[in-house]
């Protein structure tokens, strides 16, 4: 059994003291509001649509969705009283895009929105967080420096929904023509123009069962 010295204990105490009193929790540290940004980026809805048609695998189905750019920093947890502080701060726009342009093989599902963050040094892009990168930003060590409108509830681009409406539209259109078809035929069958058999075959049809 290893014996640690009277010397090792101190030193040890002297460590352990500020870890315990610190607790387990990490702390956050915030930004002071008058922090200077420099100027917020130019044409910027433009510069990530450039972006993004070189990144996506379908960029002529791409619609977007930004926000405006926000004074936006990123906080470094300290741990047990270790780290922390600000790791970088600058202007940073959310970005959505629907899934159909973004991935290689489309699906009925793929017109919800993939977001992410894009930070901007001067008019560039300086990184794109997508995937873990964008949820961490989001939800633990990213915040922005006064109020922004969030592109959070919206989940299709105006021109997708619309889409999507009128496709309902017309199902519903041709659902209603077909029990009018049916309704018709069954007056048929009642006044004896048509047979049973023939009102069931044609009844068939419609519903193509």
């Amino acid at each position: 059994m290893k014996i640690i010295s009277q010397k090792m204990r101190k030193l040890l105490l002297v460590i352990a003291l500020p870890v315990l009193a610190s607790g387990c929790a990490g702390n956050i540290e915030t930004l002071n509001a008058d922090t200077e940004f420099g100027p917020a980026p130019q044409a910027y809805q433009q510069t990530i649509k450039d972006y993004f048609a070189q990144e996506l695998n379908n960029p002529e189905l791409a619609e977007y969705v930004i926000s405006e750019p926000m004074k936006f920093y990123r906080s470094q947890p300290s741990i047990t009283g270790i780290g922390g502080g600000i790791k970088w701060h600058a202007w940073v726009a959310e970005v959505g895009i629907p899934g159909k342009a973004i991935y290689k093989y489309l699906s009925g599902s793929n017109n919800d929105l993939t977001h992410y963050y894009v930070r901007f040094e001067g008019n560039e892009i300086d990184t794109v967080y997508d995937g873990k990168g964008y949820t961490s930003l989001k939800n633990e060590t990213g915040f922005t420096v006064g109020e922004y409108a969030s592109i959070d509830n919206i989940t299709v681009t105006a021109k997708t929904a619309k889409v999507i409406s009128d496709e309902k539209a017309e199902e519903e259109a041709v659902l209603i023509k077909s029990f009018e078809s049916i309704r018709a035929l069954n007056t048929l069958y009642k006044e004896g123009i048509i047979t049973e058999e023939e009102y069931s075959l044609k009844k068939k049809a419609i519903l193509k069962i």
